[in-house]
């Protein structure tokens, strides 16, 4: 299984008292899988998601991404496996705006390290070609 998520529970502590956000969520996505996650406002994706992409712990669960077991994974572990394996465009994404396009892409490669620093300029405009974000960048831009 390339994603697993056995008995996932997340529960937040309000003022208002806490709030199950995931309970007991078991999940199974292979390798080459489409899956879309779909539901109203609060019924729990966003928190699905930064489970998979280790930004959040469960409460209660195991979560195992690319045979990866999440919960084993100290802090510094967890981020350096995040930038190496896990890419997220969040809903309400904010660019640096005075990198351009291409140096905003560029900057994830630099904290990561991965990717040489004589080949990422080419990888993110190979990237932004990918999603056909380059059409709307003028060349200077880039």
């Amino acid at each position: 299984m390339m994603i697993t998520l056995q008995g996932v529970t997340k529960t937040f502590v309000t003022p208002a008292g806490a709030f199950a956000a995931l309970r007991g969520i078991d999940l199974e996505i292979r390798t080459g899988e489409f899956v879309a996650i779909v539901g109203r406002s609060g019924s729990g994706k966003s928190t699905l998601l930064n489970m998979v992409a280790g930004i959040d712990r469960p409460t209660a669960g195991t979560v195992a991404v690319g045979g990866t077991m999440l919960q084993g994974l100290g802090h510094d572990r967890l981020a350096s496996w995040r930038g190496r394996t896990v890419g997220v465009v969040f809903q309400f994404f904010q660019l640096l705006p005075t990198l351009t396009a291409a140096e905003n892409v560029m900057l994830p490669m630099d904290f990561s390290g991965h990717i040489p620093a004589a080949q990422r300029r080419g990888r993110a405009l190979e990237l932004l070609a990918r999603v056909e974000d380059d059409k709307r960048f003028r060349s200077s831009q880039l």
